[in-house]
């Protein structure tokens, strides 16, 4: 039997947390927190210390996944709805990785248009189900939800454990998301909330939109 846990992080906010803990009770998946990072941990460098902070606390999912027993991991943000399906939508994600032989599988990330759609006179909708499985590229972001199995954690734990290891970036949109053989699955098993803490007026209207565009109030909770 292939077992499964799901990993999460929250800075100092219950109400995240608690929302998130709610949703993933609801479809039988219950989630493992783990500690949030505070800017004061030792592990960070004097440069960008809150990217750095998020990207430990991904990375610190990911040990939390590798010294548990479970075979696949899934890590994710506490901003995110999840399909109310997501006990039988995440085999067929489980069955990709597999036939795919992925490092790692995007679950929830930021697309702000709906990659395929099916038009009935001329109202598009998102084509649903079944799933497809697309290759990672270099624009496409977000690591609000991904998953791997315990080899893929391994490899991903070896080469990116602390910011020395990684050129560029130390951030799990730069890293983490398009590490070796990376795939998305489509349509998402996450779709961010779209708040995000920013003064830039820009991201804040795309995360709105990838909201707007992929959300759906009778597929999410």
């Amino acid at each position: 039997m292939t077992t499964l846990q799901v990993y999460s992080f929250s800075f100092n906010n219950p109400e995240r947390k608690r929302r998130m803990t709610d949703r993933f009770r609801a479809v039988g998946h219950p989630v493992q927190w783990v500690d949030p990072v505070p800017l004061t941990d030792p592990r960070i460098g004097s440069e960008d210390k809150r990217t750095h902070a998020i990207m430990y606390n991904h990375l610190d999912m990911i040990k939390a996944f590798l010294n548990g027993g479970a075979d696949y991991g899934i890590f994710c943000e506490d901003d995110i709805f999840i399909r109310r399906d997501f006990a039988t939508s995440v085999l067929v994600a489980i069955d990709g990785y597999r036939r795919l032989g992925a490092d790692v599988m995007l679950l929830g990330y930021l697309p702000n248009y709906k990659a395929f759609t099916y038009s009935v006179n001329g109202n598009h909708s998102l084509v649903e189900p079944p799933f497809a499985f697309l290759s990672v590229f270099p624009d496409l972001w977000g690591s609000q939800m991904y998953m791997c199995d315990r080899a893929g954690a391994q490899r991903l734990w070896d080469a990116c454990c602390t910011a020395e290891r990684v050129s560029g970036p130390f951030s799990p949109d730069w890293v983490l998301t398009k590490f070796g053989k990376a795939v998305a699955i489509y349509p998402m098993l996450a779709v961010e909330e779209g708040v995000v803490v920013t003064d830039h007026v820009g991201q804040r209207n795309f995360h709105q939109v990838c909201l707007t565009e992929n959300f759906d109030k009778d597929l999410h909770i």
